[in-house]
């Protein structure tokens, strides 16, 4: 079915999408501490929000690069599309979105461009994941492992 350079180039991709989701989802708590500051006024609901997305990007990242799992890459996902839809939800509702008036238009945002950047970078190596997931773990395992060469059976005669 698959040769073992195939299996191995998919565990390399898997390892790799990985580590880079990983870094991609710290990098998203990263921006959202760096503008978390500006969030804590008077009403502090978009406040809160940032420390879940720091919160859980964290704990996704780590849940990456402690194994391959679908679910974690789903959280991944999850988290990155959230963020995403606050930042829409913050600029593009009139009277605003959990109360942050302040963003109403504010499209040009560097911070929130940069966030943008990095949530599509997550999940697209999601679905680079769940692609690369096609591949059964157990011939991924099973082709990893040397093979066992047992001594040639002779018939006895007679």
């Amino acid at each position: 079915m698959f040769d073992r350079s195939q299996a191995q180039s998919a565990q390399g991709a898997d390892v790799v999408a990985r580590a880079v989701g990983a870094l991609a989802l710290a990098a998203l708590a990263v921006i959202h501490v760096v503008d978390l500051p500006a969030t804590l006024g008077p009403d502090r609901l978009v406040g809160i929000g940032y420390l879940g997305i720091i919160v859980a990007a964290l704990g996704v990242s780590m849940a990456l690069i402690a194994r391959s799992h679908w679910l974690a890459w789903a959280a991944g996902t999850a988290v990155a599309v959230s963020a995403m839809g606050g930042y829409v939800l913050t600029r593009a509702l009139p009277g605003g979105f959990l109360g942050d008036h302040g963003d109403v238009g504010n499209w040009r945002c560097p911070l929130g461009i940069a966030a943008l950047s990095v949530e599509t970078l997550i999940i697209l190596l999601a679905v680079l994941a769940a692609w690369l997931g096609r591949v059964p773990a157990a011939s991924l395992a099973a082709e990893s492992r040397p093979a066992v060469r047992r001594a040639p059976e002779y018939s006895q005669p007679g």
